[in-house]
Formats: C-alpha cells, sequence, structure tokens
C-alpha cells in the first residue's frame, strides 16, 4: 500500500498502518521522550557522582595515610640529622682543640729549641771574636817590634849613604848650574837678537798649515813677506765647487795691541776685493776675550780662530747659495711647475697615498687586535682579583686574623705560616697539575692548523691562520703542552711542534 507522504503521518513499525498525528499528540510524545531522556541523564550523572566521591574519598585516605608517613619520616630525619649535627660539632671542637694544643705545644718547643740555640752560638761566636782579637793584637805587637827593629837598622844605613851622596850630588850641582847659567844667558842673548818679523813669519806659517788642513776644498795663498798687504787669503768655495768670496787674514804677534790695525786691514781687503777680514793676535783689545768684531774686523786668538773661520766659511756660503738661487729663481720656478705636473710627480703621490693608506689600515687593525688582547688581560685580571679577595677572606674567615698589604703577598705570608706550623709536605701528598680543559673542536682546530703548517710553526703566524686571539691561543696551547701533545720551543714569538708518538 503506498501513499504520498505527509508530515501530519505516522506509520506504525508492526502493521505499517498510516495514521494522522495531531500535534497535542506530537508535543505529548516529545515531553515523553525528553522525560526519558532527562532520566538516563539524571542517573548517569548521578551514577558519575557517586564514582567520582568515591574515587575522591579513597585518595584522600591515601594521601592522608602519605602525609602522615611522610610527616613521620621527616620528623625521624630531623631528629637524626640535629643529632649528627651535634655530634659533628663535638668532634669538631674536640679536634680543634686538639690541634691547637699541639700547635701552641710544637710552636713553643720550636721557640724555646731556637732560642737556646742562638744563646748557644753567640756564646761560642763571642768567645771565638775575644780569642781572634787577643791572637791579632799579639800577632800585630810582634810584627810591629820587629817591624820597627828592622827599620831602624835600615835607617841608620840609609842615613850614611844619604849624608855621601848628599855630599857628592852637591858638588855636581854646584857645576851643573855654572854651566846652566851661562848657556841661560847666551841663550837669553840669541833670543833678544831674534827680529820680531821672524816670530810673525813662524805664526804665519803656522796658521797656513792649520787652514790647509780644515778646509782642503778651500784655496789658501800667503802675501810674500815685504810685500805691501795683509798675510793671508782663504778663497771660500761651496760644495759644488763655486767660488763664495774671499776672507783676509792678519797675523800678529807683538806685545800689546794697536788700533791702527783694523783700518789697515780694511785697505787691504779693498784692494784684495775680500768680504771680510780678520786679525789673527796673542794680545787682544780690552774689551774681547776670545773672539769678536771690533771696528768691522773680526779679531781672535790663536786658540779661537778656526771656530771663528768656520762660522764665517758658513756665512760667505749661506750668502753664495742665496745669490745662485735669486738669479736661478725664474729658471728653478718652470722646472718646479713642469714637474708638479708631471705624471711622475702624480704617480708618486698616489703611491704614498696609497701606502699612507695601507698603513693607517694596519694601524687601526693592530689597534682593534691589540684592544681586544688588553680587554681579554684586563677580565682574566678581574677574575683572578676577586678569586684572589675570595681566598683571602675565606683564610680570614677561618683563621680569625686580618691579612695586610696587597692580595698576593698576604697569600705568601699565610703560606710561610703555614710551612711553619705543619712543616714539608711529603711529595706524594702534593696534588698534581691538571692539564686546562681543552675544548675537542679548539684542540682539533689547533692540531690541523700546525699539521697543515708541516708539524711546527711559530707562535705568531700559527696564531694569525687561526685567528685567534692572544689569551685562547696560549690557554689551548698551553693545556696541549701539559697533555704532552705538543713541545715548545725557541725563537722571536717562541715555537711549537707535535710530538711524535711513542
Amino acid at each position: 500500500m503506498t501513499s504520498s507522504a505527509s508530515p501530519n503521518l505516522v506509520q506504525c513499525p508492526k502493521c505499517s498502518h498510516e495514521f494522522a498525528v495531531t500535534e497535542a499528540i506530537l508535543a505529548r510524545i516529545n515531553r515523553e521522550a525528553q522525560a526519558g531522556i532527562e532520566a538516563r541523564v539524571q542517573g548517569e550523572r548521578e551514577k558519575l557522582q557517586r564514582e567520582l566521591e568515591e574515587k575522591l574519598k579513597s585518595e584522600t585516605d591515601r594521601l592522608a595515610r602519605e602525609k602522615g608517613e611522610a610527616d613521620e619520616q621527616a620528623v625521624r630525619l630531623r631528629k637524626e640529622a640535629v643529632a649528627a649535627a651535634l655530634k659533628l660539632e663535638k668532634d669538631r671542637q674536640s679536634h680543634e682543640a686538639l690541634l691547637q694544643a699541639d700547635r701552641e705545644a710544637a710552636k713553643q718547643k720550636s721557640i724555646d729549641e731556637l732560642l737556646e740555640r742562638l744563646s748557644a752560638m753567640q756564646r761560642q761566636n763571642s768567645e771565638l771574636a775575644e780569642k781572634q782579637r787577643v791572637v791579632k793584637i799579639e800577632a800585630r805587637q810582634q810584627a810591629d817590634e820587629d817591624a820597627r827593629k828592622r827599620f831602624d837598622e835600615r835607617a841608620a844605613e840609609l842615613q850614611q849613604k844619604l849624608e855621601q851622596d848628599a855630599k857628592f850630588k852637591n858638588a855636581e850641582l854646584e857645576l851643573q848650574l855654572g854651566t846652566l847659567r851661562k848657556q841661560l844667558e847666551e841663550a837669553n842673548k840669541r833670543v833678544n837678537q831674534g827680529s820680531m818679523q821672524n816670530q810673525g813669519a813662524a805664526l804665519e806659517a803656522t796658521f797656513e798649515e792649520e787652514l790647509r788642513a780644515s778646509f782642503p776644498r778651500d784655496t789658501v795663498s800667503d802675501v810674500p813677506t815685504g810685500v805691501k798687504g795683509a798675510d793671508v787669503i782663504l778663497e771660500v768655495f761651496s760644495d759644488v765647487g763655486t767660488s763664495c768670496g774671499l776672507i783676509l787674514f792678519e797675523t800678529k804677534r807683538t806685545a800689546a795691541w794697536s788700533d791702527g790695525w783694523t783700518q789697515k786691514l780694511r785697505e787691504d781687503m779693498h784692494r784684495v776685493g775680500a768680504a771680510v777680514g780678520v786679525i789673527i793676535t796673542q794680545v787682544l783689545p780690552k774689551d774681547i776675550k776670545s773672539s769678536g768684531l771690533k771696528d768691522g774686523i773680526w779679531v781672535s786668538d790663536f786658540a779661537s780662530s778656526m771656530t771663528l773661520i768656520r762660522t764665517l766659511r758658513w756665512g760667505l756660503q749661506e750668502a753664495g747659495l742665496q745669490k745662485r738661487i735669486s738669479a736661478q729663481a725664474d729658471t728653478a720656478s718652470a722646472l718646479l711647475y713642469e714637474f708638479v705636473t708631471g705624471p711622475d710627480f702624480r704617480n708618486r703621490v698616489q703611491s704614498i697615498m696609497q701606502t699612507y693608506t695601507g698603513m693607517r689600515d694596519l694601524l687601526e687593525k693592530e689597534r682593534r687586535a691589540m684592544q681586544r688582547i688588553w680587554n681579554h688581560r684586563e677580565a682574566q685580571i678581574e677574575r683572578l682579583i676577586g678569586h684572589t679577595s675570595h681566598v683571602i677572606s675565606r683564610i680570614e674567615s677561618k683563621t680569625g686574623r686580618e691579612l695586610h698589604g696587597s692580595p698576593l703577598a698576604a697569600l705568601e705570608d699565610v703560606a710561610v705560616e703555614i710551612e711553619d706550623e705543619l712543616g714539608d709536605v711529603p711529595p706524594e701528598a702534593e696534588p698534581a697539575l691538571s692539564p686546562l680543559p681543552v675544548g675537542d673542536d679548539r684542540r682539533e682546530q689547533f692540531l690541523s692548523a700546525l699539521r697543515a703548517a708541516g708539524g711546527s710553526s711559530g707562535n705568531v703566524s700559527l696564531r694569525a691562520a687561526l685567528g685567534w686571539d692572544e689569551g685562547q691561543y696560549f690557554a689551548v696551547k698551553d693545556a696541549l703542552v701539559q697533555q704532552g701533545v705538543l713541545e715548545s720551543g725557541r725563537g722571536r714569538g717562541g715555537s711549537v711542534r707535535i710530538l711524535p708518538i711513542t
């Protein structure tokens, strides 16, 4: 049986009979369905609630039991810890008391023994010094007595011999004195007979020789004796062989100075065309000590003459140079402009600037590298100071005394006191130094770079190849040396090499 579908028709599931459903029936069905659903949901909720309550009660009971057990165990452990701490404190106090008593006894015994030995040594030294002093005094007295006897005997012999020799010497001296008086009188006569002209010629010859020896590049010419004019002419030449001027010299060897000498030398300068005039004399004017300017003429003694002449030569050479520069100013300016605008000057300036830039960059790199090294060392020093201060504070807290001075000096003082109190530590009790820990990556990187360099290299070049700072490099290097992998060598900055495996 077929029928058209309708929302108000409901088919019976048993007999397949269709009948119409009104809204009231639908509402009742809905209420019944809703009530059934709510009843089932409520039953499930109550069931879950009971299960949760049972589980919560079970967990609460279990936690309560565990908490009670934990509290009992904590109380028991606290009691045991307090008892152990009290026992440890008593043991420590008794041990410290025994150790302090032993130390005091050992110190007192050592001090008493040292004082007794020191007193005995002082007594022995005093006795020995007294014996030595007595022996020296006796020996000195005996030696003085023997020496006095020998001296008296020798003095008597010498006195007798000297008296005889004196008689002979006096006679000889009288004869020699008479002979010398005669020779002196003859010499005075010959000297007085000598002319002033010869004395001046000797001074002039000596002065010319001095000029030629001191200034071999210049020309020295003398004026013959008897010819009107000065004594010596010096023509000054520059380093390139150009004549710079004449210096005219007048030598005087008289007993007094004459003001007319300057006027005469000035006239001689005009005659020969000299630029400078100099008078060399053994008697200077009253207002001049060794050398100076007098009426436009230079005056000097023989001892200061070479210094003055060197100064005058330098002045003539500078004046000649200025004259040549003035004469060649236009030509020199053109040549200088041509050189400055040429390619050679430009290329050289560029090379200079490139070199300067490279040097500046290299200097900046070195400055940054050194700054990193300084920062690393400063950090190491700060860590060292921190660790040292910590050690000192712990020592102060343990010993109950304050350490003064620098940290290292304080540690040295404490080490000395500990050695004095406890004695030397046996070799087997000293801890062995362990090498610094080095990571496998840094170790292999260091060894790989060293193998690439042939197994040995200088520290500077190897550190540059690795690109490490100084602190990191030497930390790894020292650790590998302590481990017996590397061996340090000499050279500029030091070197390392890989040890062969035995």
